[in-house]
């Protein structure tokens, strides 16, 4: 089956490592202030565990949405995108 096919299909994220690593350190930084809430959380105030909360499902989802990929079952099939 080795060399059958005349293209082998791009890895995901090949050659985006800038805009990779600006995404990286704005929501890891999104995350942190969510953190840094927290230390402002007593038993009467609950309003920096929701925003700690917020924000960091904010920073999880929107990276892992923006990670999806249209084309999977395309690619899962081993044909190149735009065939």
């Amino acid at each position: 089956m080795a060399g059958t096919r005349s293209k082998q299909p791009t890895h995901s994220g090949e050659g985006h490592l800038v805009s990779n690593l600006v995404t990286f350190v704005i929501f890891l930084a999104i995350f942190m202030v969510g953190l840094y809430s927290l230390t402002w959380l007593t038993l009467d105030n609950i309003w920096p565990m929701v925003i700690c909360l917020a924000l960091a499902t904010f920073a999880y989802l929107v990276p892992f949405m923006m990670g999806r990929s249209d084309s999977a079952a395309v690619l899962a099939e081993g044909r190149v995108s735009g065939e």
